[in-house]
């Protein structure tokens, strides 16, 4: 570009080159209007005169306005396009947000990335790949170089807007004859290579990157584009762990499934996908992190640091002062943050982030709203909030870099009442990261950055004085609500301690080879391998060989206890005992594959029961139907005939069973259609006692996108409340009386009246 092509449309003053490669360039610029630094990329591959040129180019832009609206946070956002004159001739510009932090081709030329890291930022991938597939666009080009780690450790998924959009009518033909729109030898999948590219050939790209970030290599190698495209339409591709001797079992299924030939094989979805990396990444990545350099390494990876990106927080500072440990780290994204490297300044074509011309969405009436700062929707597991005596208490930081901190609020009118810092990260393969019992608030966070130690805090609710600092490694640590008393697991002994002392209540033996692992369910403490507990005083209720539990936490129901335990004939059962003998009164199947042992694995029993009847889903044993039954004898209640019932949610005397673009309630008793929500589009649907929510996300025109949220009275499907966020992520509901409690993604708490 020449320096007569300073200025793009009279407003994008280009500042200097960022880099450069064989579809163009990208500048950092200025933009003169909005007074604020962006990036712009040159597409100069789309340069010329004649008819074939022009009709590249307008494809091209029409293609660029529907990524463009791809808003999402793991998708880089696009502010403007158009077009400019220059020394090859007329060229399409995107204009998008300057990013810094470092591609992730950067951090893996500095060695393999630990499993955990992996897994965050593949499900992060997927989130965005997910939001593009729903709006009929494939990437078509997933590979390290298109994938930017930002310095706020958030993945970012580049190129969009060369992405071919997947919907015919909207795009016209494809653009292949041009020579770009092809993807990269190295991550291609097999249908993409003869032409016929899908939703699964993106996440075969995926999973070459996922294979890349744990080895250190892509799964093949060969000497030239041609070699690579018949190694992924002929070779079977080698198990990760034979590459890094230290990848898992657990790696090698996921990444081997991703590298099926025939795409069907693969994981049926991105939302599906990213589930499983979740539940991997809850496990601490089930893969250790190796040795890698630090990210201060290559010159030619850094660029001059650029100013904070408008409406991005600067990322928590970490220490890196002389005197802590010496010698290699892996790769995490701690280390990232950490490790002193220079920031890069990169930016490509996609789309996230809304920006509103017309006003804020409406979400009246509102009780109150109260911004909390460090809230974390997409990284920290829910709850996020948690509603007792009058108050509502909120967990801010996640498990990876940002400190966990409690805040409480007056439910009344949001006055804050007290607000403390944890000085640690919160422990995200934990059951409870906070609870309330018995008028005392617990958490349980690492110790500083040192993951190696586990720390129990417990604070009075009313004023946030604290009661309870204790170091502590448990295997298992939960709040027994009843008693208020911290259960907890460790090296074979199980201990109830008393939060407001410190004290141990008792102490009791459960040596075996699982370890003090544990389920609560009503007065007891289920310990895997025989002994039910009496979690006020540890003495051993009962004792039964055959006692399984599974789960998180068991459902205590009239006279028993509900639990999910190692099925007999399928991989989990749910199983019903008496509560004072340990008898098994009725055991079903319930999930023929075996979940992996993470925190949510299993969905809470609570959500399977309404009043004294279990709905369970089908798919399981002889069940092809969502089957309801008496949760005291397992006789069977009744049937539903509809399409669905898997994600059925329970209610105040009902489920609400989604089925599609239709959602029904059906009467707990007898299975009668209370009502039926035909309002459009496939919702997300979550339940709290009385209320039913339906959440849409919905976007208008190219840059207004929103969450519609509606929620409905559970006995009579009657609109109670009705508004819109602008945000795409949007907590589950809270509810306590005639009050509802959302946190939207910008950390707003709402209170809506009910």
């Amino acid at each position: 570009m020449g320096d007569g092509d300073r200025v793009l449309a009279g407003r994008y003053r280009l500042v200097r080159p960022l880099g450069q490669g064989g579809m163009g360039e990208v500048w950092e610029a200025h933009d003169e209007s909005l007074r604020r630094p962006v990036a712009v990329k040159v597409v100069s591959v789309l340069a010329g005169g004649g008819g074939r040129a022009a009709e590249a180019r307008a494809r091209f832009l029409r293609e660029a306005r529907i990524t463009a609206a791809l808003q999402h946070p793991n998708i880089v956002t696009v502010h403007d396009l158009g077009e400019a004159a220059t020394a090859e001739g007329t060229t399409p510009f995107l204009v998008m947000e300057l990013l810094r932090g470092h591609s992730l081709e950067a951090v893996i030329r500095r060695g393999p990335v630990g499993g955990a890291d992996t897994a965050r930022w593949g499900a992060q991938v997927c989130d965005a790949l997910a939001e593009a597939h729903a709006g009929g666009v494939l990437h078509r080009d997933i590979k390290p170089a298109n994938l930017f780690v930002t310095a706020a450790g958030i993945v970012k998924v580049l190129d969009f807007g060369i992405a071919r959009a997947a919907d015919p009518e909207a795009t016209g033909d494809r653009l292949t004859h041009t020579g770009f729109l092809v993807g990269t030898a190295s991550y291609m999948a097999p249908e993409q290579a003869r032409g016929n590219p899908e939703r699964r050939s993106d996440l075969y790209a995926l999973g070459c990157v996922l294979f890349d970030m744990l080895t250190g290599r892509p799964p093949f190698t060969a000497p030239d584009a041609v070699g690579y495209l018949m190694a992924h339409l002929n070779d079977p591709p080698p198990a990760p762990s034979s590459v890094a001797p230290g990848v898992s079992g657990a790696w090698d299924r996921l990444i081997l499934r991703l590298l099926a030939k025939e795409p069907r094989l693969r994981h049926e979805s991105a939302a599906a996908l990213a589930a499983e990396l979740r539940r991997l990444q809850g496990q601490g990545g089930d893969a250790p992190a190796p040795a890698a350099a630090d990210l201060g390494g290559r010159p030619e990876d850094a660029a001059t640091a650029t100013a904070p990106v408008p409406g991005v927080a600067a990322p928590t500072a970490v220490s890196t002062a002389p005197g802590g440990p010496a010698g290699p780290r892996g790769l995490t994204r701690r280390g990232l943050l950490a490790g002193g490297g220079s920031l890069a300044a990169l930016a490509v074509a996609g789309g996230a982030g809304a920006v509103y011309v017309s006003g804020d969405p409406e979400k009246d009436p509102v009780a109150w709203s109260r911004k909390i700062d460090g809230i974390d929707l997409l990284n920290a597991p829910e709850p996020h909030l948690l509603v007792s005596g009058g108050r509502c208490v909120v967990a801010t930081g996640n498990d990876y870099r940002d400190t966990a901190a409690l805040c409480a609020v007056d439910l009344a009118d949001g006055e804050g009442l007290w607000e403390v810092s944890l000085d640690g990260l919160w422990v995200g393969a934990s059951p409870t990261r906070f609870a309330v019992a018995d008028g005392v608030v617990f958490a349980l966070t690492t110790s500083g950055t040192d993951k190696s130690t586990n720390v129990v805090h417990a604070f009075d609710a009313a004023d946030g004085t604290r009661l309870l600092r204790r170091d502590q490694s448990p295997s298992r640590l939960d709040v027994h609500g009843p008693s208020g008393l911290l259960i907890s697991g460790e090296g074979g002994l199980l201990t109830g301690t008393d939060p407001r002392t410190g004290d141990s209540r008792w102490v009791m033996d459960v040596s075996s080879p699982y370890d003090a692992a544990f389920v609560l369910a009503g007065d007891l403490v289920l310990c895997d391998g025989g002994p039910a507990v009496l979690a006020e005083t540890g003495e051993v209720h009962w004792e039964r060989s055959d006692l399984a539990p599974r789960g998180d936490l068991g459902h205590a129901l009239g006279e028993g206890v509900l639990a999910y335990e190692a099925g007999e004939t399928a991989a989990v059962d749910v199983v019903f005992r008496a509560a004072d003998t340990g008898e098994v009164v009725w055991r079903s199947p319930y999930r023929e594959e075996d979940p992996e042992p993470v925190v949510g694995a299993l969905p809470p029993l609570a959500s399977l029961v309404s009043g004294t009847t279990v709905l369970l889903p089908p798919g399981a044993g002889e069940r092809t139907k969502p089957t309801a039954v008496d949760g005291l004898t397992g006789e069977q209640k009744w049937t539903w005939d509809g399409a669905g019932g898997t994600d059925a949610r329970s209610v105040t005397g009902g489920f609400v069973v989604p089925a599609g673009e239709t959602t029904v309630c059906l009467a707990a008793d007898d299975g009668s259609e209370r009502w039926r929500d035909e309002d459009g589009g496939t919702p997300t649907v979550r339940t709290a006692d009385a209320y039913a929510a339906f959440y849409r996300t919905k976007r208008e025109r190219l840059i207004h996108r929103w969450t519609t949220v509606r929620v409905l009275g559970a006995e009579g499907g009657d609109e109670v409340w009705r508004g819109q966020f602008d945000s795409s992520t949007v907590s589950g509901p809270a509810a306590v009386e005639d009050l509802i409690i959302v946190i939207d993604g910008d950390g707003m708490l709402w209170v809506l009246p009910g």
